[in-house]
């Protein structure tokens, strides 16, 4: 697999979207629990960039509020939930209740926050392992409030010079609040994941 060039065949590709495709539903029905409302996930979108690309994409120089998680199984990966700081503040409202002061609600933020991560990916990782029968050891949440260059450097690892992105637009349906999930690879676990989807693919045939 060279850097410039990723080789997923047309299977591979399909049966990778429909495996995030399943975990989004169990992400979406967690959230929609977590803030009452109905939750929606787009379908997701596969990119293979550099992280510089990346960065961009998403905006470097944009604040946001975000809760990663770190994770190895058949596969390395980082997952990200994302918002805006103001989307952000909105999605805890609506947690923690309208009844609540807008300072006491900022005092908890960061720690609503990480558990909304948590409790997201986590669904979403467990419907994938378990499509895979396969398991994943997941580390513990950490929330950042940053600029996107700041949070995608401190996240990935060094000397990824190509990465898959799997990108998720969330949207909480009466809040008009949007934000995004996103699962990051780097090149040794895209090989592993390609090596993976092989295997599914051979027990399917």
């Amino acid at each position: 697999m060279e850097n410039n060039k990723i080789d997923f065949s047309d299977m591979q590709y399909d049966l990778l979207k429909e495996l995030f495709n399943m975990g989004i539903g169990g992400a979406a029905n967690s959230l929609s629990e977590l803030v009452d409302q109905e939750v929606i996930l787009s379908v997701p979108t596969i990119l293979f960039e550099t992280p510089e690309q990346l960065a961009n994409r998403m905006g470097r120089e944009n604040v946001v509020f975000s809760v990663s998680q770190a994770m190895n199984g058949p596969f390395a990966m980082h997952s990200i939930i994302v918002f805006r700081p103001e989307d952000s503040f909105d999605v805890v409202k609506q947690l923690l209740g309208l009844h609540l002061s807008d300072v006491t609600l900022a005092e908890l933020q960061s720690e609503a926050l990480t558990e909304i991560g948590n409790i997201v990916l986590n669904a979403c990782i467990s419907v994938i392992a378990e499509a895979l029968g396969e398991s994943f050891s997941i580390q513990l949440p950490v929330f950042r409030d940053s600029k996107t260059a700041i949070l995608l450097e401190e996240t990935m690892e060094d000397g990824s010079d190509l990465l898959l992105s799997i990108v998720v637009k969330i949207e909480l349906k009466q809040n008009a609040v949007n934000g995004h999930l996103v699962f990051i690879l780097n090149a040794d676990s895209m090989t592993n994941l390609y090596k993976t989807l092989d295997l599914m693919l051979d027990r399917y045939s």
